[in-house]
């Protein structure tokens, strides 16, 4: 290996570990509380996929500033999980693997009415999974 070439691959290196640093730092807002806090959930909310449905309860009540954990199972294929606000912007997704239990725990910072949808093309019937208003966030 060259100078060039060594001195390349330190400087790779080295934006990696920065890169690391700062994206693993509680100084980035939302790391102190999915990092480093291991928060408690208020509730946990079972969701269900197969054949192309979602099933979970709804609405959902939650409280501003709590923390939910949803722990969704497939049946079938590869799903994804995502919570949409009214503007049709993404809060938040996670991939829902057959036969595991897929959890991921959120805290909802802001009020209103959000969507759940699949967010993993799984089939033909896939544009139908949608629930609207499936959580409502209140101060």
């Amino acid at each position: 290996m060259d100078k060039r070439e060594r001195n390349w691959l330190f400087f790779l290196i080295g934006i990696f570990i920065v890169v690391n640093v700062i994206t693993l730092s509680p100084i980035v807002p939302w790391q102190r509380w999915m990092l480093w806090d291991k928060p408690q959930p208020a509730k946990t909310v079972d969701v269900s996929y197969a054949d192309y449905v979602i099933t979970m309860d709804t609405p959902l009540e939650i409280k501003q500033g709590e923390f939910i954990e949803f722990n969704a199972v497939s049946t079938d294929v590869t799903y994804g999980f995502g919570v949409f606000r009214k503007d049709n912007s993404m809060i938040f997704q996670m991939q829902v693997m057959p036969g595991i239990q897929n959890k991921i725990t959120w805290k909802f910072d802001e009020t209103g009415w959000f969507d759940v949808r699949s967010t993993e093309y799984s089939g033909p019937k896939h544009s139908d999974m949608h629930l609207v208003d499936a959580i409502h966030v209140a101060e």
